[in-house]
């Protein structure tokens, strides 16, 4: 497997394309915003899914674009498609005065797994940013939108947040393999190595 990093949008997020090397089977994953290299990147892979880690607008903020050049479905774990849907909950009527919202066409729950080509991809849900929040584990990364980000975690004071669960699903996290690659929503990537190590909010 391998993937691609780009970042945009109002708040330098990041998005990823997630691909096997053989088949050019990919994922789109928090498509925040648009921009050349990212549409370039889409055209050059067979985007089988837009995979959502969680609904804040600016992670959901092109899902309609990306969807509108691959034809590719929307997937949110099934507990954020309410967030996803709704401009009152995913801070983008509080933030930007105008509504943004993204249409979810499949869900998933916690523990559901899918291939991409031949990557499988794992679904842990890891709530606290907000409540129906998730992860994708492959065997070399995990996908942690907000959740974690590189030396940071996110913000639990938004809608569906809260704080013990946010450190429950930090546990979670810290328990799979070191080596795993963080490409967290916000930032650079990193490793579970490194954040165990670097990342101040870890320490407990």
């Amino acid at each position: 497997m391998a993937f691609l990093s780009f970042t945009g949008g109002p708040l330098a997020e990041n998005c990823y394309v997630l691909y096997d090397e053989n088949t050019k089977d990919a994922a789109v994953i928090d498509p925040g915003f648009m921009n050349d290299a990212l549409e370039k990147a889409i055209g050059a892979f067979n985007v089988r899914y837009i995979l959502l880690t969680h609904g804040h607008f600016d992670h959901i903020r092109r899902a309609y674009m990306v969807k509108g050049l691959t034809a590719a479905p929307v997937v949110s774990l099934n507990t954020e498609k309410p967030l996803v849907e709704d401009a009152a909950l995913n801070g983008s009527l509080h933030m930007l005065r105008h509504a943004i919202t993204a249409k979810v066409d499949e869900t998933v729950k916690d523990g559901d797994g899918f291939m991409i080509g031949g990557i499988s991809v794992r679904v842990m849900h890891t709530p606290g940013l907000t409540a129906g929040g998730c992860c994708y584990v492959t065997d070399d990364a995990v996908f942690t939108g907000d959740t974690l980000m590189s030396y940071s975690v996110g913000r639990t004071d938004l809608p569906t947040g809260d704080a013990n669960a946010l450190m429950s699903s930090l546990q979670k996290l810290m328990a799979l393999p070191e080596h795993l690659a963080v490409c967290g929503g916000h930032g650079s990537v990193t490793t579970l190595r490194d954040e165990k190590r670097l990342n101040p909010y870890l320490n407990f």
